[in-house]
């Protein structure tokens, strides 16, 4: 008699991930990777570019408007992440201490409403990363690092804790070949950004940091990281039950 075959049971998540196969064949040193990031980069260029100007003309019309001085301040620190990147060294330090000014300007009762809220937390995150930007521009490395690190020390604010830190600076210095503080910076954005949105993330960027692969820093790195062959977790897969 026949003997009966035993059944394996796999879960369709665990037999996606034995089943991929890289689509580029030399993983992170592909040269269609390496132009496929290239052109990312030049996208992300164009992008905080484009961004540069909108934020300006938000700023100016909260100024105009006049009616808001927390959203005049919100502007003006949301530009200052791209024109950090791009303006002169001296109109950036300007806008800087323009955003300093605006808030002075606040009222007793409006600074403490600020404090209650979010202690102007994505305000200070936005100027702490526009103060890396410039130093890292001037050649002062390691207090460009300490700026950076600091940005994200008052993780009190709504939309840092939703939608993360900026990591313009970030991609900028990872591309230079600095890749000590940028973990750093990661592994810091576990105190106050958490879910397992986050910490997906995270899982990802470290592990393509460690196979030194360009790295996006935004959520289609999930997906490329298959593409490249990384024997990682398909956190895009939801695994089934097992049958």
């Amino acid at each position: 008699m026949m003997k009966a075959i035993p059944t394996i049971v796999i879960s369709i998540g665990l037999l996606a991930c034995l089943s991929a196969r890289a689509d580029y064949e030399e993983g992170c040193d592909d040269p269609e990777y390496q132009k496929f990031m290239q052109e990312r980069y030049a996208s992300f260029e164009a992008k905080n570019r484009r961004l540069l100007d909108e934020t300006w003309q938000n700023y100016e019309r909260s100024l105009a408007a006049d009616d808001n001085a927390f959203r005049t301040i919100s502007d003006l620190s949301q530009h200052l992440k791209f024109s950090a990147q791009f303006d002169p060294v001296d109109e950036v330090k300007a806008k800087i201490n323009t955003v300093f000014s605006h808030v002075d300007a606040l009222s007793v009762r409006q600074q403490i409403a600020g404090d209650v809220f979010d202690s102007f937390g994505s305000e200070k995150h936005a100027v702490g990363i526009a103060q890396a930007w410039l130093a890292y521009r001037q050649g002062k490395q390691e207090s460009a690092f300490d700026y950076l690190l600091k940005s994200i020390e008052s993780g009190n604010s709504a939309v840092l804790d939703s939608f993360g830190p900026d990591f313009s600076l970030i991609s900028q210095i990872y591309r230079d070949g600095h890749t000590a503080p940028v973990i750093a910076y990661i592994n810091k954005t576990r105190q106050f950004w958490k879910g397992e949105r986050p910490d997906n993330l995270r899982y990802v960027w470290l592990q393509m940091i460690d196979a030194g692969c360009p790295v996006q820093f935004d959520f289609y790195d999930t997906i490329k990281v298959k593409e490249l062959g990384l024997s990682v977790r398909d956190i895009n897969q939801r695994e089934a039950s097992d049958y």
